[in-house]
């Protein structure tokens, strides 16, 4: 499969939040990255799929959407937005993932958004 393919395929997947799909293109050593925080580094399948779950238990997501993606290579970028509460706040988030693909999975995500 291309990264053309692969980056299309993921992309539709997660904006359809058809889980079990999305995650068939993780590596099993996929590693992902976020500007901060305790989950700023979470290396492998189980330690994602438990940050997954974290997001689950404490993200009410009203509304999100996806755009792209935008393929580079062995990389390609997503930009989502989300209408999310967290901790009793309601905000709108924009962040952009970067993943790289190596032997058709997705070997790294990492996110981009403003902390401010």
């Amino acid at each position: 499969m291309s990264i053309e393919e692969t980056a299309r395929n993921f992309t539709q997947a997660v904006a359809e939040n058809r889980e079990a799909d999305y995650q068939s293109y993780w590596a099993d050593d996929i590693v992902s990255l976020e500007p901060d925080g305790p989950m700023a580094r979470v290396e492998g399948r189980e330690a994602l799929l438990e940050k997954h779950a974290w997001w689950s238990a404490n993200a009410e997501v009203h509304d999100s959407s996806t755009e792209g993606p935008f393929v580079s290579s062995d990389q390609f970028a997503v930009r989502y937005e989300m209408d999310v509460t967290m901790d009793g706040e309601r905000t709108q988030m924009k962040e952009v993932g970067m993943y790289t693909v190596r032997d058709g999975k997705i070997a790294e995500e990492r996110f981009f958004y403003d902390q401010g």
